[in-house]
């Protein structure tokens, strides 16, 4: 299950050019990606007038695109099933202890902020475990007609010109140091595993983050909020026209203030100049921009009627659309990488004296709410037309069919 690399020197001029690319071009772009997700871009609205107030809202968007495409793909993290009952009792408490299901989701957000996300599998004195290894300082080298990774690197620590990391090979580990322009190796170390540690789960194809494509709406959006808000504070410091009232002095006006009395003269009239707002105007760009933020992302409106709960399972699908096209982009990224790190730990369990691993498949999950009666009752319906097996695994409440059935006839024989 492990995917087998082709064995590759990878030479130190080889390794200097990979990193300077990647921290010259790559990584500024998914710490930009990164500063969106933390609604710490900022809002570029053009030179300010002087005294005109220059508000920073920022109406975090990105962030609500990413948690909702990485809730519905991984809210219910995806079961494991092997073919062999002792396989899955060992499999299950080993990835259970190894946190998987809290390290994919992390993973799964990764990968929908930046386009790709990233794991390592190691071995601690407990057993097999897994780490997050951050998208601003990890790539992968890929090599051959399919792109298949050859090597990981990770870059740990800068110093000035001086750049620490590690080279991630198929059972090997070699550190590096970037001095200037030149890349030099530190002593190599033997990892226990045959395949590379690292493992990288893409978004999409164009390995590009969910709400990329939109970054330019984004600005936008929040342009407009600060200028709305902008226009409201200029409101408070409208001007005092007088017509009329040549003569008014510095004191009169003192003295308007103080008594809150205006005499004006003979045709005389006073009046505040203030900026011709259009809440209107404005409440309908600002829907017209969220909308497409919405649209271009796949990302289901929330706030939609369809999503109140007197909708039909028809018209909620047609809601959910769009997102379930972006989850099977997601699905098919993801699971090559999940079935590489069981393979990895089944690997892990069988230098500690484990029989020889089964085989695996993955089931994912769309987290959405359900009606578990009208499940129960179309599962009665259904009668004997599909087993009880299958009748076990579509059940929401039931995580592992394998051990519901072992329960049932415990309780038959009882």
């Amino acid at each position: 299950m492990i995917f087998q690399t082709e064995a590759k020197t990878i030479s130190a001029g080889e390794l200097q050019e990979h990193v300077s690319r990647f921290l010259a071009a790559e990584r500024p772009r998914r710490a930009r990606l990164t500063d969106y997700y933390r609604g710490c871009q900022g809002v570029h609205k053009g030179p300010i007038a002087q005294g005109r107030p220059n508000n920073q809202l920022t109406a975090n968007y990105a962030r609500y695109i990413t948690d909702v495409h990485t809730g519905y793909f991984l809210g219910v993290p995806p079961t494991l099933t092997f073919d062999r009952r002792r396989t899955q009792e060992r499999m299950n408490r080993a990835l259970e202890e190894a946190s998987l299901d809290a390290m994919l989701y992390a993973a799964a957000r990764d990968m929908s902020i930046c386009g790709e996300g990233y794991l390592l599998t190691y071995l601690s004195p407990k057993g097999p475990r897994l780490a997050r290894l951050s998208p601003l300082e990890t790539f992968l080298i890929t090599s051959g007609v399919r792109r298949e990774p050859a090597a990981a690197v990770r870059v740990h620590s800068e110093q000035g010109d001086r750049v620490l990391g590690e080279l991630y090979l198929p059972g090997r580990l070699r550190p590096w140091e970037l001095q200037g322009k030149v890349l030099t190796f530190g002593p190599e170390e033997a990892l226990p595993f045959s395949g590379l540690t690292v493992t990288r789960f893409c978004n999409n194809l164009d390995r590009t983050g969910d709400f990329e494509p939109v970054c330019s709406l984004l600005d936008a959006y929040n342009v407009l909020l600060s200028g709305a808000m902008d226009d409201m504070q200029s409101v408070a410091n409208a001007f005092l026209a007088l017509y009329g009232m040549m003569g008014t002095t510095g004191e009169d006006i003192d003295a308007a203030n103080r008594s809150r009395v205006l005499c004006l003269a003979d045709g005389g009239k006073a009046e505040f100049v203030v900026k011709d707002l259009s809440p209107d105007a404005i409440a309908l760009l600002k829907d017209t921009l969220r909308q497409d933020l919405l649209t271009i992302t796949m990302t289901p409106d929330l706030q939609d009627e369809a999503f109140a709960g007197s909708a039909s399972g028809v018209a909620l699908e047609y809601k959910l659309w769009g997102i379930e096209q972006a989850r099977a982009a997601k699905e098919q990224g993801f699971s090559g990488g999940l079935y590489h790190i069981v393979g990895l730990v089944q690997e892990a369990l069988s230098l500690a004296g484990a029989p020889a691993p089964g085989s695996c498949t993955a089931r994912f999950y769309k987290n959405l709410p359900r009606d578990v009666t009208r499940i129960c009752e179309n599962l009665r319906l259904l009668g004997d037309t599909v087993s009880r097996r299958t009748k076990l695994e579509l059940l929401p409440f039931v995580k592992d069919a394998e051990a519901e059935e072992r329960r049932m006839e415990e309780e038959k024989g009882a």
